[in-house]
C-alpha cells in the first residue's frame, strides 16, 4: 500500500527456454533479458528446460513438456514464452495446443531465423512474444507461434521456409492471428481451438506412422507397416483429394482388419479430402473399407491427433470423431475404451 492506494504487483511472465536459440551453443539464455526493454525484461522469468535441438524431440518428450508448462503456469504467471528451434515447432506447437485447456497463453517464438536478417528478426520475435502474452487479449487464445513479427494460431500454423525473414510460418486458410505493427501488437482474429479429449494420454504412446503416397512408389513400404505387430495407427498422405495407389487397398483392408487405425489426409500443401470420383484407391473407397478422414489436416498434425486419440483410449468411432475435432467428451462410455 503507498498513501492509502493498494498497489498489485505487475504480471508477470515464464521465458522457457525448451531448444536451441542461438548458434552458439554456449550462449547464457540470462543474455535473451538484454535485448528487450527494461521494462519488459523485469516482467520474465527465465525457465531452463531443455537446450537440444528441437530436432531431438519426440511425442513423449513433448508430453512432458506439457506438464512442464502446466506446472509453470500453477505458479502463477500471466503467460508463458516457449523458446525453441522451429524445425519440428509447428508439431510440438500442435500437440501442446491440442491438451491446453487453461487460459494463460503460450507463446512459442521462433528466434532461429536464418539469414542476415537472422538475429534482428529473432530478436523481434522475442519482443512480439513478450507484449502478447502481456496482453489481456492473450487470454483464451491457446498455444501461438510468433515469427516474422506475427502470431499465428497452433491449430492451422505451418512452417513454409526457414530461409525467409518475412514467411517462415504461414496460416494458408485463415491468416495470422496478430501482428506487430509500428511497436504496437494489434490481435486480428481468435484462433481456432481444437475439442479436448475427456481423458489424458498415457505416456506410453502407440506407435503411428505416416505412409505417402507417390508415382508408383510406396507398395514395400507399406507391406513392411503391415507386418509390424507395434503398428496401431496409419496417416495415409494422399493424392490430390484423398486418393491412394491401387496397389495399396488390400494392405490397407489387411490393416483395418487387424484393428488398426487408418485414415487419409491429402498430401498437398492446402488440401483436403473429400468425394469426387469412384475408383479402386479412391476416397469413396477407402471410407467404404473403414478408412476415416483427416479433413484438412495435413499429414504431422493428423498423425500427432491420431496418437493423442488412441493414447487417450478412444474407440473407433470415438477417433474418427476426434479427427475432425467433433466433441468427444460427452458419451465416454461409448467413446473410450473403459
Amino acid at each position: 500500500m503507498d498513501g492509502g492506494i493498494v498497489l498489485h504487483p505487475l504480471p508477470k511472465l515464464a521465458l522457457v527456454i525448451a531448444g536451441n536459440f542461438s548458434a552458439d551453443e554456449n550462449a547464457d539464455p540470462a543474455t535473451l533479458l538484454n535485448y528487450l526493454p527494461e521494462e519488459l525484461a523485469l516482467r520474465c522469468d527465465i525457465k531452463e528446460w531443455s537446450c537440444q535441438p528441437s530436432t531431438h524431440y519426440s511425442i513423449p518428450m513433448t508430453l512432458a513438456m506439457e506438464e512442464m508448462l502446466e506446472s509453470v503456469a500453477a505458479e502463477g504467471y500471466a503467460g508463458i514464452i516457449v523458446v525453441s528451434g522451429c524445425g519440428v515447432m509447428e508439431e510440438i506447437a500442435y500437440l501442446v495446443n491440442l491438451l491446453w485447456k487453461r487460459s494463460e497463453p503460450v507463446i512459442f517464438a521462433n528466434l532461429m531465423v536464418q539469414g542476415r536478417a537472422g538475429v534482428k528478426e529473432g530478436l523481434m520475435n522475442l519482443h512480439c512474444a513478450v507484449l502478447a502474452a502481456l496482453s489481456p487479449a492473450a487470454q483464451n487464445k491457446g498455444v501461438l507461434i510468433c515469427s516474422s513479427g506475427e502470431l499465428f494460431g497452433a491449430d492451422d500454423a505451418v512452417l513454409v521456409d526457414t530461409e525467409s525473414p518475412d514467411s517462415a510460418f504461414q496460416s494458408p486458410l485463415r491468416g495470422s492471428v496478430g501482428k506487430l505493427l509500428n511497436g504496437e501488437l494489434k490481435f486480428l482474429r481468435e484462433p481456432k481451438r481444437p475439442v479436448f479429449l475427456a481423458v489424458r494420454p498415457k505416456e506410453e504412446v502407440p506407435y503411428v506412422e505416416i505412409m505417402w503416397a507417390s508415382l508408383g512408389g510406396g507398395d514395400r513400404m507399406l507391406s513392411s507397416l503391415m507386418s509390424s505387430r507395434e503398428l496401431k495407427g496409419l496417416v495415409l498422405a494422399g493424392f490430390g483429394a484423398g486418393n491412394v495407389p491401387p496397389s495399396w487397398v488390400p494392405m490397407i483392408r489387411n490393416l483395418v482388419r487387424s484393428r488398426v487405425e487408418v485414415a487419409i489426409v491429402s498430401r498437398c500443401f492446402q488440401g483436403s479430402v473429400h468425394k469426387t470420383n469412384d475408383f479402386e484407391g479412391s476416397f469413396e473407397k477407402l471410407e467404404e473399407l473403414g478408412v476415416m478422414t483427416g479433413g484438412r489436416l495435413n499429414p504431422f498434425k493428423a498423425r500427432i491427433r491420431m496418437t493423442l486419440g488412441i493414447a487417450a483410449g478412444l474407440t473407433h468411432n470415438g477417433l474418427s470423431l476426434y479427427m475432425q475435432n467433433q466433441p468427444v467428451s460427452d458419451n465416454i462410455a461409448e467413446l473410450y475404451k473403459i
